[in-house]
């Protein structure tokens, strides 16, 4: 295990033990020897990048509806903390502009997951590259998504920017569909997948990362299989468990 390499990416931020996708939890992230904090990103009616994840309000936040039919302005009156806890009741939904702002002073990765309607991809890769580029933050960003056209099309327009695509089912001969895509990074949900299934991937030099792994048990197993890295609401914990993997060699 001397070579164990797997990167420990904070999902929605420490998301278990602060609000998801708010700037609390990235800033207690950023306290951990972490890899990268994964967020989501969609489009708000005015068409700002704002990290939420859900397609509607009500889970996360104060408000109700979709978020895309909210302006920025609506959506900032909402608390997107005191459904976690009254502490947090003053945070607010970040757009990508205030994190890419936070992030200068840091060196880890942000995994941007672009989330939205089809009839949306474009719109909003096109908003999202102008802050990539606006903050220069391209070695530091890679662009995931379940929307496989949106990835593909990424790849067509920029091959430059690291890519991902996500899936949550079993696949048949997944490295001939990665390949089909262009992309070099597959993330899947951990139950469905095994070492059988990876260790191809790997070998091709594919960048395999797993979501959203937060049993200690199966950290450890993610890490013994050699993957790039795995997403998980509680980094601190995988941290550890890594750390305590190398001392044991």
């Amino acid at each position: 295990m001397k070579n164990l390499h797997t990167e420990v990416i904070a999902h929605r931020g420490l998301s278990g033990l602060y609000p998801e996708n708010t700037m609390s939890a990235f800033k207690a992230a950023a306290k951990l020897e972490i890899d990268g904090i994964e967020m989501d990103v969609q489009l708000t009616k005015d068409k700002v990048p704002v990290i939420i994840h859900d397609a509607t309000l009500g889970r996360t936040t104060e408000g109700q509806g979709m978020v895309c039919d909210h302006t920025l302005k609506q959506i900032k009156s909402y608390s997107a903390g005191a459904w976690y806890s009254e502490k947090y009741r003053q945070e607010r939904v970040p757009t990508l502009e205030e994190v890419f702002l936070w992030a200068q002073g840091f060196t880890f990765k942000l995994n941007l997951e672009l989330k939205g309607s089809a009839k949306q991809r474009e719109e909003l890769w096109k908003n999202v590259k102008q802050l990539i580029d606006k903050y220069e933050m391209r070695e530091r960003i890679f662009i995931s998504s379940f929307d496989h056209v949106l990835i593909a099309n990424i790849i067509k327009e920029d091959p430059t920017i690291e890519t991902a695509i996500i899936v949550i089912s079993g696949m048949y001969k997944p490295l001939s569909y990665i390949q089909s895509i262009g992309t070099k990074s597959f993330h899947y949900f951990y139950p469905l997948m095994i070492k059988e299934d990876v260790d191809p991937l790997i070998q091709a030099g594919i960048d395999v990362r797993s979501y959203t792994i937060n049993e200690a048990e199966m950290i450890e197993s993610a890490f013994q299989l050699g993957i790039q890295g795995i997403f998980t609401d509680y980094p601190h914990i995988a941290l550890k468990i890594k750390d305590d993997m190398l001392k044991e060699e």
